[in-house]
């Protein structure tokens, strides 16, 4: 991550633009649609929606870590809880960060949001992962990225990117 951050923070200081544009305090109340991030059939807050998907997430995780009747948790904590963290930060700062901020600044915030959640996924095809799951993380990539804009922050993204994190780890889905 950081070999892909350096041309990046480059190219920021030549032009003079800001390495992350979204590196800033959350603004918590813009809205966003579901499904569509711009236009859907539910409208929330970015909080509200953070809130749900963050619920959603821990849900969709139970039947896991039941399975695994907690014994993941006990055995590996501090590694889920480093390479969540610094997993997600790394990700984030690459994906919703720079990326994101580039191509937000040539192609406007819909297309940047496509991109970037397409490479998300791609990434993680070629760390071994099925295209199913790979598909799953552009989708994912799709919401980090579309909170991240009307939030106009990073952070969002990076907190809901480290509890998936933790939870895929805890459940035995990635080590």
């Amino acid at each position: 991550m950081i070999v892909i951050l350096l041309p990046l923070l480059g190219y920021a200081g030549a032009t003079g633009s800001p390495f992350i544009r979204y590196w800033q305090k959350p603004k918590w109340r813009e809205t966003l649609y579901f499904p569509f991030i711009w236009s859907g059939f539910h409208r929330t807050s970015v909080k509200t929606f953070l809130i749900i998907a963050l619920a959603v997430n821990i849900m969709a995780f139970v039947p896991f870590l039941i399975f695994n009747g907690g014994v993941l948790v006990r055995e590996v904590w501090l590694l889920a809880l480093i390479f969540s963290a610094t997993n997600a930060v790394l990700e984030e700062a690459v994906w919703r960060g720079a990326l994101l901020s580039r191509f937000s600044e040539l192609l406007g915030d819909k297309w940047a949001v496509a991109i970037t959640s397409l490479g998300f996924g791609l990434q993680h095809f070629s760390l071994g992962f099925p295209w199913m799951a790979c598909l799953a993380f552009s989708i994912g990539g799709m919401f980090f990225a579309g909170v991240t804009v009307k939030s106009k922050s990073i952070f969002p993204a990076v907190m809901w990117h480290f509890v998936c994190n933790l939870l895929m780890v805890s459940s035995g889905l990635i080590l």
